[in-house]
């Protein structure tokens, strides 16, 4: 039943459609970099609770983004609430029953009485918070040069760029390579319309990567393929794929920096079958995100190094982007309130 109620009263729960999320942001995409830092300084600090994220997977469906993942967490610091991210995806969605890849519900709750506060659309939080995280990267660990290669062309892609042009800088050039015909082409006519910029769409991703001073993987590739031989030396190489970089992107890098040690080493993840065959481990990790954020750990140090930076996604971020949204929200009196 729907009610419209007082937000502050307990049997409110506001709901918010991803329409209402992307009212209640408008064009203020900064406010998830914002978000995110602020939960990577609460991860810093220990006041963070991030279970490691269970996979819902189908032995009938093998390819890697065919799962549903739960993400909880608890965010203390400015952000104080708890929640959980209930993320699914299906590599087949637009070719065979056109719907996006991936969707997503977030639960927000209240620290203290556990009890539900929001429930809203996921997927534009998520796609946000992704790029959010790319963004901190890049303040941190890209060369002076700002030419960007892109490699695959879906949402991500023009979140990332979005977010890259507001907080990084506007790119001195863009490369992309999408396997799709014509995607390539489309993200080309966006981003000129969307940002005035000039991209130039490739059909040999070798090409693509040749002049970068930041890649960014955003594909939805089963296997690696990329060589390190592609990847230009004094680059900042953005892992946010599951499997696109071969071991050896890896293995030639001076600095490897993920969002978090502990969520990265999971079956499956590239990092995760480097360390079983020897190849990989903390030693080799040069810090964490909130390292970075918080000034313990250096970000680039010279122009000269070839940085590989793998995320895998942290729910504190996820919460403390929501937390960001629902209050955003709030304040201008947008979304539904329902009735417990």
């Amino acid at each position: 039943m729907l009610k419209t109620v007082d937000s502050t009263k307990s049997d409110s729960l506001l709901y918010l459609s991803a329409a209402d999320v992307e009212r209640a942001i408008g064009e203020d995409h900064a406010i998830f970099v914002e978000a995110l830092e602020a939960a990577l300084r609460a991860q810093a600090a220990g006041d963070v609770v991030q279970p490691l994220k269970p996979y819902l997977r189908r032995p009938e469906r093998p390819h890697p983004t065919d799962r549903i993942i739960a993400m909880p967490a608890y965010v203390g610091g400015d952000v104080r609430l708890s929640g959980m991210k209930w993320i699914g995806s299906a590599h087949d969605n637009q070719r065979t029953r056109g719907l996006p890849r991936a969707s997503a519900v977030i639960v927000l709750n209240d620290a203290d009485s556990a009890y539900p506060l929001a429930l809203m659309d996921g997927s534009v939080v998520s796609a946000w918070r992704t790029a959010a995280v790319s963004a901190l990267a890049c303040r941190f660990l890209a060369p002076a040069g700002r030419r960007l290669a892109v490699l695959g062309t879906g949402l991500l892609a023009r979140t990332h760029l979005s977010l890259l042009r507001a907080s990084w800088g506007r790119p001195d050039g863009v490369d992309v390579y999408d396997i799709a015909p014509g995607h390539g082409e489309a993200f080309a006519r966006w981003a000129e319309e969307k940002h005035d910029l000039t991209v130039t769409v490739h059909d040999d991703p070798a090409a693509c990567l040749r002049d970068a001073d930041v890649v960014l993987a955003v594909t939805t590739a089963p296997e690696s393929w990329i060589p390190a031989e592609w990847v230009p030396r004094g680059s900042l190489f953005l892992n946010i794929s599951l499997a696109d970089p071969m071991p050896d992107v890896v293995l030639t890098s001076d600095k490897i920096v993920v969002d978090c040690y502990e969520q990265v080493m999971r079956p499956g993840k590239l990092l995760h079958s480097m360390a079983e065959q020897g190849t990989f481990g903390p030693n080799r990790c040069h810090a964490d995100l909130s390292d970075l954020v918080t000034g313990s750990r250096p970000g680039r140090e010279t122009p000269e190094e070839t940085i590989f930076f793998n995320p895998v996604g942290q729910a504190i971020g996820d919460i403390a982007c929501a937390a960001a949204v629902y209050r955003r929200a709030l304040g201008q009196g947008v979304g539904i309130h329902l009735e417990r």
